[in-house]
């Protein structure tokens, strides 16, 4: 469902700047307050796509060294990135909602949405993230590599 919202706010930021572009090319109309709706499109669709990365195993890796190392210790370095992301995001969630409390009145420059539908996304998808690498760390804990892993 998550990556679902994530898709689609990408295909609405599309849809917005094809709109903006013949709006533009026909007339003088424009969609108003385009880079701050983009902004907010974007950031929504890439902090909501960052937990689906995550259990999906389609984060960027290198995998020169640990491919050719045995399965135990694919395991281990695996439940050990698992718990690092845990505590890197907690800290960044925590440092955030800090800031986030901080900004609660502010608005964007041209349109003036709310600053905290910016971090709402933001903070929900870092928050989705931290859950999804405990859910991620229990499952290697419990079943070990994914067939994948293997291939």
């Amino acid at each position: 469902m998550v990556s679902f919202v994530s898709t689609t706010t990408f295909v609405i930021g599309v849809l917005l700047t094809i709109t903006d572009i013949v709006l533009r090319s026909v007339s003088t109309l424009t969609v108003s307050g385009m880079v701050d709706i983009m902004q907010l499109l974007i950031l929504t669709g890439a902090m909501l796509s960052i937990p689906h990365a995550f259990l999906t195993d389609q984060h960027v890796a290198i995998d020169i060294f640990s491919d050719k190392m045995p399965a135990a210790a694919q395991l281990v370095l695996r439940i050990a990135a698992a718990f690092l992301a845990i505590a890197f995001l907690s800290g960044v969630l925590w440092f955030s909602f800090e800031q986030a409390t901080n900004e609660a009145g502010d608005r964007s420059q041209t349109i003036g949405i709310p600053m905290t539908w910016y971090w709402a996304p933001f903070l929900a998808g870092i928050a989705l993230s931290v859950f999804a690498n405990v859910v991620l760390a229990i499952q290697l804990w419990r079943r070990g590599l994914p067939a994948k892993a293997f291939e």
